[in-house]
């Protein structure tokens, strides 16, 4: 008597269909997993490129700036360069000193500032003194002067104030190129070699913030445009040690965000009432000086 367990062809012909096909299902499986592991491995491999790539530019960028260099003849101690009118900067007797970022103590946690270094005793029929201390590359600087630098200008055609720009490079960081620091050199460039044209040519850095920023040729653009001609002065980066020292003074002394906005040593940001505009702010505090 035949056995019941007994496959007949036809069952096991089935079976071995049956069993070639987990086969190649498995063998599918086995692809995918190792195309999967492919294509991660390529795009992990892309990513620590990339990163290293970004990190050595980082470096040879940072090492590539020194810390000492030359003030421009128009910049103070602080790292200020002063507007009298539009066209105007006033004359300073640190101009041209040799500076160093790495002389600058900056506490690991600095002490909010108080007043405003700089600040100086104006009487009643003198202009008020506005400091700005500004990013390049900061959103709400960008911001701040949309809205208040034509009350700045005709402040400062009226004779009614000064004001004083202090470029950071506090945003600077390897994807922009270190922008800030770039575009504060370059403000620097036209303040030294085209002071006529300094104002404009920082409202007009203001007014192309795009969080990217931009290139030297197009700084260098917008200089000649201007007829400020400061190619040489940008290409070598003359004022970048500048920029450092006046980063570092400015950390040492407090400042941790820009902008940061003093008329006549008050602090925009912790004087203005709530809601109140930077316009009406400062109008009132000129007011109690006249």
């Amino acid at each position: 008597m035949a056995s019941n367990d007994k496959q007949t062809k036809a069952e096991r012909q089935q079976s071995a269909r049956e069993k070639a096909r987990r086969m190649q299902e498995e063998q599918r499986r086995q692809e995918k997993r190792r195309s999967l592991m492919v294509r991660w491995g390529v795009v992990i491999g892309v990513v620590v490129v990339v990163a290293v790539v970004v990190g050595v530019i980082f470096m040879n960028s940072s090492r590539s700036i020194p810390d000492a260099g030359p003030a421009p003849t128009v910049a103070n101690e602080y790292g200020g360069v002063v507007l009298t009118s539009t066209t105007e900067l006033a004359p300073s007797e640190f101009g041209g000193e040799q500076v160093d970022a790495a002389s600058v103590e900056v506490p690991e946690t600095p002490t909010p500032m108080e007043t405003v270094p700089g600040l100086e005793e104006r009487g009643a029929g003198d202009p008020a003194q506005i400091i700005i201390y500004a990013d390049a590359n900061c959103v709400h600087c960008a911001s701040f002067e949309a809205e208040n630098g034509q009350q700045l200008n005709e402040w400062l055609d009226a004779g009614e104030a000064t004001v004083e720009y202090r470029l950071l490079d506090f945003l600077d960081n390897p994807a922009t190129g270190n922008y800030s620091s770039r575009a504060a050199n370059a403000a620097l460039c036209v303040a030294e070699g085209s002071p006529e044209n300094y104002n404009s040519f920082v409202a007009q850095v203001f007014a192309a913030y795009t969080g990217e920023g931009m290139s030297d040729d197009d700084l260098k653009s917008m200089a000649s445009g201007l007829g400020a001609d400061v190619n040489g002065c940008i290409d070598g980066n003359t004022y970048r040690p500048f920029v450092k020292y006046t980063g570092a003074t400015a950390r040492a002394d407090g400042v941790t965000g820009t902008p940061t906005v003093f008329v006549n040593g008050q602090n925009w940001a912790e004087s203005a009432q709530e809601g109140q505009s930077f316009t009406d702010w400062a109008q009132s505090v000129m007011e109690k000086k006249s």
